[in-house]
């Protein structure tokens, strides 16, 4: 790293440029934390410094936003990220006092030691750092660029801060700024706020301190204004809470689960699915739409009792809205289809005491790589019911039956997803002289089927008499 600012300090020394580093950086270097990301601040002739920076490391430039002269150099070998930007201002100070909070607007000079001493700070973010709160460095700060709000949200969980009192109200003043930016820009933020432990903390306070939750989705109107019925004290929205409240401390607790099976979550959850998103974001934001559906879906049988069958379908549907609005990868939206949809399927399985073969097999099936997902929002689910309905029922039977459909699943239904080296399309369609189509998948379903319910052993000549049966 020092490699880098010697570079910077001999291109501002040899052309007569100031340059500073600023925000991020800074704010990481005084609570010790290191950063791949830099950023830059020139004060005339950007171009030049960015073309010296990337020459000098033999760097990668690239053109960021033309108008403003927004620049991103890569180092691939130390892996760092440096971006160059125009001085936004006549000088530092008007720079750093156009920036979103204090924490980050503070700067220093490549022709100074990096100490912080050094360290430029108009606005007192080496204090609110001290004191561990997040303020806006101006009254425009959300207006300017309503996405701060969601930002300022990010910060308070990355590092365990608070929001101070001004910009609290500023945000709630300023609220319905928010729904104009762009979905991919809010997805951007709500992923980095859904890695960290208590996003169930972050999505209230957004709802009850800022008033923003709902501009985001409109959605949750409806989900306070029904829930309570025969199975539910409190309406869906406090229940969604509640339900990824518990699923985070499922999450959390490296005990909760046996070693196989905590180790098997931890490999799966971790999966990146597109881009930074990982699987373990999408089955948080699942767990907290999984009955987004029941306000659509709400009816009342001839005895007056609220019903919401179906829910899991109109929910399947909204939270695939949800994924559109906000640019969600393909995969990214059927895995979070398919976890709300089927979110019900161990819970129905739980109440009829079934965990038969036929049962599991079909579950898996319609589930596939998001069965582990739904069994852990399920479970996350029904805890979070009985919990508030009977505070003293024992909730480890709950856990018991998810971990044995899980077992079964990673032991035994894992073993069938592919055949391939048992038989495969090709050869059924010799066998039985069939042309290639529907036909072949379904006689491959069969064999498979038969292979897990214990119906066959998993050897070619056996599964094709089999198939000759079915035939």
């Amino acid at each position: 790293m020092d490699t880098i600012f010697e570079i910077l300090k001999k291109i501002s020394t040899e052309r007569d440029i100031k340059i500073y580093i600023v925000g991020g950086y800074i704010r990481n270097y005084i609570m010790g934390d290191k950063s791949s990301d830099i950023d830059v601040v020139v004060d005339k002739s950007i171009e030049d410094v960015v073309n010296d920076f990337a020459n000098a490391i033999n760097g990668k430039v690239v053109s960021l936003n033309n108008a403003y002269s927004v620049y991103k150099v890569i180092d691939k070998q130390r892996g760092i990220h440096v971006d160059f930007s125009d001085m936004d201002g006549i000088d530092i100070n008007e720079d750093l006092s156009k920036r979103d909070f204090t924490i980050n607007s503070m700067a220093i000079d490549v022709s100074n030691d990096i100490d912080i001493k050094n360290i430029i700070d108009p606005l007192g973010g080496k204090k609110d750092l001290k004191n561990k709160v997040i303020r806006a460095v101006h009254d425009k700060t959300f207006t300017d660029d309503p996405i701060r709000m969601l930002r300022a949200v990010r910060f308070m969980a990355q590092m365990n801060f608070e929001l101070d009192c001004k910009s609290k109200e500023s945000i709630r003043r300023n609220k319905t700024k928010i729904t104009t930016v762009s979905g991919e820009r809010i997805a951007n933020e709500f992923f980095k706020i859904l890695k960290f432990n208590n996003t169930h903390y972050y999505f209230k306070f957004m709802d009850e301190e800022l008033n923003i939750f709902e501009q985001i989705f409109p959605e949750v109107a409806g989900m306070k204004e029904v829930g309570r019925c025969e199975y539910h004290v409190v309406d869906v929205f406090t229940h969604s809470l509640f339900t990824l409240k518990i699923m985070e401390d499922i999450i959390n607790d490296n005990g909760y689960f046996e070693e196989h099976l905590r180790a098997a979550y931890e490999q799966h959850s971790s999966q990146t699915i597109s881009g930074e998103h990982r699987r373990l974001e999408l089955i948080k934001l699942a767990a907290f739409f999984h009955d987004v559906g029941k306000p659509i879906s709400k009816w009342e049988d001839n005895t007056g009792r609220t019903r919401f069958r179906g829910h899991e379908v109109t929910g399947a549907e909204s939270i695939r809205d949800i994924a559109r609005r906000w640019s969600l990868s393909i995969k990214e939206r059927e895995i979070l289809y398919r976890v709300v949809h089927y979110h019900m399927l161990p819970l129905v399985s739980y109440k009829a005491n079934d965990v038969g073969g036929e049962f599991l097999y079909d579950m898996f099936t319609k589930c596939g790589n998001e069965t582990l997902d739904v069994l852990l929002v399920a479970l996350a689910d029904i805890v979070s019911t009985r919990r508030l309905l009977f505070p003293e029922e024992e909730m480890g039977k709950f856990k018991v039956h998810i971990e044995y459909m899980a077992n079964n699943y990673l032991t035994r239904y894992k073993d069938v997803e592919d055949i391939s080296h048992i038989i495969t399309g090709t050869d059924i369609m010799s066998e039985f002289n069939i042309d290639e189509g529907i036909k072949v998948g379904e006689l491959i379903g069969e064999a498979k089927k038969a292979i897990y319910l214990g119906k066959v052993p998993p050897r070619k000549n056996a599964v094709i008499d089999y198939l000759k049966n079915v035939l």
